[in-house]
């Protein structure tokens, strides 16, 4: 081994623990291999890392930087190149200060002000500072790609992020592990937290930041585990506090809702962040947690069965990869979020009784825990950290071809999460078996959540859609919701036609969707009711053709029938001649009356609903005045301008005329 002892390094990376973790875990090891290197760290301000380096020992440098917003938002963005062009100015500072031999970037915003920094040093040779970027992701983050054209040698933990950057740099490195992780046993681990040996310990977090959805469905089974008087629930709950969700208050309120006493409290274990995480992850029998690389590596480190609640909405579903390779191996359960809807917001929400029916089964089945354990240690990739070790000792080499972990697991997944929004709705639209067998009704569900609560109205339009090719009912309260809003768009969009943020071809296709899950509640009913006053036509159109469909689960409703009535005052025919439809299926014969004025319409269209409503009135029993109705027939212009050989509207009438001569000759 290379004597490096007089180098010096600069790490960066942060934000959120996914990318402070690992660069602690490769300074780590670089400390421990050379202990007289020089370890400088460079963060942003208000950040985890502000916290989480220095009690490494570490001394940390820290710089303004912020994420890149949104391009419509101008002032975010504005706020985001001043603060980006100071934090350079900082970091090109601290590195001239500093001139280290090697800087090691780990993404995350954090990492932007200093790696522009080197590149421009670089430029002007005044730095020859070696450049290792590592990726922990599947898809990188902007910032590493970004990077990843300076970048001497860059990290993958995934075979798949390669494609992302320059061949002849890249060699996949795996996992770097803290080294803590599983240095623990689980008696001692036990001993430090004050936990009975035979005690059964859940242990639940969502990341540094952690998961709202996890939180909230933890507090929620706590009621149902705390009566076993030997089970323990450590819940790690983050540090975010922010205004739209702040995790000290929003779990401190659930749980006082639920009345616990004080007994029961007492095996209840809430923290901001889990500082002694290696003692929590050997004391464990049940963890719960996200599926990101670094969570499900040191998991699988400590040899525990885990529940897994993927990230939704992740590039490249790479959490959703993770989760199910894990799970098909045997070391873990995928439960994955499904959306709700909170007063006018879509949340993220973890189904509660899932999840304790899940926990109760492995704290009742420890031959299960220790074979998912076993399964866990056995698919951990130990070599992560000496690979990084291996790049960083020999700046010149050119990496080995390592084989990632658990590859055979993600073929298909992988094909089908390379697909977009609108090629998976194709496959699905095609009954694609093999497809849906593969993927699994959990993850359909799973995307189709996603889809519901996108920013482009496109892909939520694929989620709904969707949720009638699968048959999904569990999402109709959301559909309603969403049907029903009406929050306006801005002045511009309206300027181009625009009229509510669920734009009028997605209310439409949700009344459609409403129409295959075959399901009419009260609540539907009301909104139906509220779409016959939509402002674009098809969803008035497709409302009341959702009535002629749902008929029979209707009956008698004078309401409805009332409304219809109105419509066929509508000003587009296709309007008039769904309510004209509606009406043959749930009026009585008073509707006759109401249909004369059409009898000489000048569309053709609107005369043919009208005699097919009459057939209709006459099948199901309500019209019996066969002379009248015979009368009705000779007033009806029977003409129309389709080209069709059928000549429809007089098909339309011979039909009406079979249902009526052959009951004439009965009476």
């Amino acid at each position: 081994m290379t004597d490096r002892s007089g180098l010096k390094y600069v790490f960066t990376g942060g934000g959120s623990g996914g990318h402070v973790n690992p660069a602690l875990a490769i300074a780590d090891g670089i400390r421990d291999q050379h202990p007289g290197v020089r370890i400088e760290y460079i963060g942003v301000r208000g950040k985890i890392e502000a916290d989480l380096v220095p009690k490494r020992g570490y001394p940390i440098h820290l710089v303004h930087a912020r994420g890149l917003p949104s391009a419509r938002q101008v002032i975010p963005l504005i706020a985001f190149a001043l603060a980006t062009g100071l934090g350079v100015l900082q970091c090109l500072w601290h590195l001239l200060r500093i001139r280290p031999d090697i800087v090691v970037a780990t993404g995350g915003y954090a990492s932007g002000p200093v790696l522009i920094a080197l590149s421009m040093l670089r430029f002007l040779k005044l730095s020859s500072a070696y450049n290792f970027i590592f990726e922990p992701n599947v898809i990188p983050g902007l910032v590493n790609r970004l990077a990843g054209r300076i970048a001497d040698r860059i990290g993958i933990s995934f075979i798949e992020t390669s494609r992302y950057f320059s061949a002849e740099k890249v060699v996949h490195v795996g996992y770097p592990v803290r080294q803590e992780i599983g240095s623990v046993s689980r008696e001692d681990a036990r001993i430090a937290l004050n936990v009975p040996v035979d005690a059964t310990v859940v242990f639940a977090f969502g990341g540094s930041q952690g998961a709202r959805s996890i939180n909230r469905a933890i507090v929620d089974v706590l009621p149902v585990l705390l009566k076993r008087k030997k089970l323990y629930v450590f819940h790690s709950i983050g540090i975010q506090n922010g205004p739209g969700y702040n995790a000290d208050q929003d779990t401190e309120t659930r749980l006082k809702s639920y009345g616990l006493s004080e007994e029961d409290l007492k095996r209840y274990h809430r923290m901001s962040y889990a500082h002694e995480i290696h003692s929590l992850y050997a004391a464990s029998d049940i963890i719960i947690g996200r599926a990101g690389a670094g969570t499900i590596t040191e998991i699988c480190a400590g040899g525990r069965p885990s529940i897994l609640v993927p990230l939704p909405n992740v590039a490249g579903d790479h959490q959703v990869l993770n989760a199910r390779a894990l799970e098909a191996s045997g070391a873990a359960i995928v439960l994955y979020e499904e959306v709700l809807i909170e007063g006018k917001q879509v949340v993220g929400s973890v189904n509660s009784q899932r999840l304790v029916d899940i926990i109760l089964s492995l704290a009742d089945t420890p031959e299960q825990r220790e074979a998912m354990g076993e399964q866990a240690r056995q698919v951990f990739d130990h070599n992560g950290l000496d690979r990084i070790m291996e790049q960083l000792e020999n700046t010149s080499c050119n990496g080995a071809d390592y084989t990632p972990l658990g590859t055979s697991a993600f073929e298909t997944l992988e094909t089908v999460s390379g697909l977009s929004p609108f090629q998976l709705l194709k496959r699905v639209e095609s009954a694609d078996e093999a497809l849906m067998e593969a993927l699994g009704t959990d993850y359909l569900t799973y995307k189709t959540d996603g889809y519901l609560t996108n920013q482009n109205w496109t892909i939520r339009n694929v989620g709904v859609k969707l949720v009638g090719l699968l048959k999904y009912t569990g999402k109709i309260p959301l559909l309603i919701s969403m049907l029903q809003d009406r929050t306006p768009v801005s002045r511009l969009r309206q300027i181009f036609g625009g009229d509510y943020q669920q734009v009028g071809f997605i209310r439409r296709n949700i009344i459609r969707t409403m129409i295959q899950l075959d399901q009419y509640t009260p609540e539907i009913r009301t909104a139906l009711r509220a779409s016959f006053k939509d402002p674009y036509f098809e969803v008035r159109s497709t409302a009341a053709q959702a009535v002629a469909e749902l008929s029979q689960q209707i009956g008698t409703d004078e309401e409805l029938v009332s409304d219809l009535l109105k419509l066929m005052e509508d000003r587009s025919f296709e309007v008039v001649t769904a309510a004209i439809t509606a009406l043959g299926k749930i009026s009585d014969a008073s509707f006759i009356q109401h249909a004369r004025r059409f009898y000489l319409h000048s569309n053709w269209k609107i005369r043919e609903a009208i005699i097919k409503a009459l057939a209709d009135l006459v099948i199901r029993g309500v019209a019996t005045d066969y002379d009248l109705l015979r009368t009705e027939m000779k007033d009806l212009l029977v003409t129309c301008v389709d080209f069709k050989p059928t000549f429809p509207i007089k098909k339309a009438l011979n039909e009406l005329a079979v249902l009526i001569e052959p009951q004439h000759r009965q009476e």
